[in-house]
């Protein structure tokens, strides 16, 4: 159970929040053309959904190696010097998302406290803030996994005309 969590844990979420806002702005379209009576709420919540999986999607692309990356530089140096960048790129990226999530932690805290809620779903607007922490957490679990990964040589080096690449 843990591994298929490990492994599919932001996909799953992803694929249904996409199914979810496509059905629910389907279902808008539709009610205001052929019924002529547009739902307040629809949209609101597929723009919450959105959020949810635009922060999402960064622990996702962590996990696979997606991240924009400054190459060329790292490029311009010899393949040992250039090992040891790819572990720095790996501690900066979760010193990084640890700073994010004390922030965001601090930000939903404050708009929990607050009782601030949405215009026309009346959510707390906490549980849409709330999306940046539990992406930094994921994002923070996902850069120590890549880590490990490649301390272990689960993450295989590639050397092509004098550069690195990861596979």
């Amino acid at each position: 159970m843990l591994k298929a969590l490990d492994d599919y844990l932001e996909e799953a979420i992803l694929l249904i929040l996409l199914v979810l806002m496509t059905c629910i702005m389907g279902i808008q379209i539709v009610s205001r053309y052929v019924f002529q009576n547009s739902l307040t709420w629809s949209e609101e919540l597929v723009r919450y959904m959105f959020v949810w999986s635009a922060f999402l999607g960064v622990p996702f692309c962590i996990k696979h190696g997606l991240s924009i990356k400054v190459d060329q530089f790292r490029n311009l140096f010899p393949i040992p010097l250039q090992k040891i960048l790819m572990y720095i790129d790996k501690i900066i990226i979760f010193l990084l998302f640890l700073v994010l999530f004390i922030y965001s932690f601090t930000v939903v805290r404050a708009t929990y406290l607050s009782g601030q809620t949405s215009p026309a779903m009346q959510l707390p607007i906490w549980t849409v803030q709330i999306s940046v922490t539990v992406s930094s957490l994921l994002s923070m679990i996902r850069s120590i996994q890549n880590l490990l990964h490649l301390v272990r040589g689960k993450i295989k080096l590639e050397q092509k005309d004098g550069v690195l690449y990861q596979k």
